[in-house]
């Protein structure tokens, strides 16, 4: 091709394929059959956070007086605004909503062009620009407080004796250990916690950059040592299969497994227990472990590897920049 050619899109309307079938629609075929292979291979995690996302959308029709059924780029922008004002919605929050209701819609055949949601996106980023300029930079940020060691600690030794204490004091420090999601543990079976004489192997089996097989060592304290806290879970409750993390009743009595929300809430219970000043969420423990293991001196690989996060990701390199402005600080040994 000479450098002066052009490339001239060429038009699929009324051409006709050997068997008959217009081009035009063999591809729209094609599209349909990519769709569909691709939605079911979608991680269940990310379709219930859709599913929830459609709720919130549903809601938020019957307030502005219009079929849940209905695009148009303004109608997304309102939601955002909607979002930003009646919940105070974290921006990470904002930007998945806009996604699962885009994903949403276009599943039910309601066209959604591509970049259709550029003007919510837009709104986004407007809306931390406003908060910005107000003097509240942080509002809708939405990062979870990294849980310290002095705070494991006091959680743990608050953790009563009994089986659902023993239930949570192991789920914390498996949480921490592995820096899981909330999700990630909630799902985590009996037989993917292997005890051996080094500590626990512990096999997440899916997660958002996919499964992984976790190393976590014993710990030199008695108190927060996950696979002494694993043990005497496991003797106390007896189980041996299937969840390894489990209702318990008030009356003592153990139930079926956990939802992802429920192990969250044994996290956020356990730190109001231990008198945290902060309000720890399940993933506390993830952003916990990336903050001290930093503090420990272990490099950004070693850490990505542990909690499953891609290598470059954003939200872990904000962790390590809590540890790293003032570890490694512009204005430090200048004789200031």
């Amino acid at each position: 091709m000479s450098q002066n050619a052009q490339l001239v899109p060429v038009s699929v309307e009324g051409q006709v394929l050997p068997g008959g079938m217009s081009l035009h629609a063999r591809l729209a075929e094609i599209d349909k059959a990519a769709q569909e292979h691709v939605n079911k291979n979608r991680p269940k995690n990310t379709v219930r956070s859709f599913n929830g996302d459609w709720k919130v959308w549903q809601q938020f029709c019957v307030a502005a007086e219009v079929p849940e059924l209905t695009y148009s780029p303004g109608l997304l922008v309102l939601f955002v605004e909607w979002l930003d004002q009646v919940f105070e919605a974290p921006y990470n929050t904002l930007q998945r909503r806009v996604t699962g209701v885009v994903y949403k819609l276009r599943e039910a055949g309601i066209a959604v062009p591509h970049g259709g949601a550029a003007l919510a996106r837009q709104t986004i980023k407007d809306i931390i620009k406003r908060n910005a300029e107000a003097g509240n930079p942080n509002r809708g940020t939405g990062q979870a407080p990294a849980v310290t060691i002095k705070q494991l600690k006091a959680i743990s030794r608050e953790c009563p004796d009994t089986l659902a204490g023993l239930r949570d004091r192991a789920l914390v420090l498996i949480a921490f250990g592995i820096g899981g999601r909330r999700s990630e543990v909630a799902s985590l079976l009996v037989t993917d916690i292997v005890e051996s004489e080094q500590g626990l192997e512990v096999t997440v089996r899916f997660g958002k950059t996919g499964g992984r097989t976790v190393a976590v060592p014993r710990g030199t304290s008695a108190l927060t040592c996950p696979a002494r806290a694993w043990r005497a879970w496991v003797e106390a409750s007896g189980v041996t299969e299937g969840p390894a993390f489990r209702r318990v009743d008030r009356h003592g009595r153990l139930l079926g497994g956990l939802s992802a929300q429920a192990a969250g809430d044994v996290v956020t219970r356990a730190g109001e227990r231990a008198g945290v000043e902060a309000r720890l969420t399940g993933h506390s423990m993830r952003a916990g472990m990336a903050t001290e293991a930093r503090k420990a001196g272990h490099d950004q690989v070693t850490i990505a590897d542990q909690g499953g996060w891609v290598r470059n990701s954003a939200a872990l390199l904000g962790y390590l920049r809590r540890v790293d402005q003032w570890s490694d600080n512009a204005l430090s040994g200048i004789g200031l």
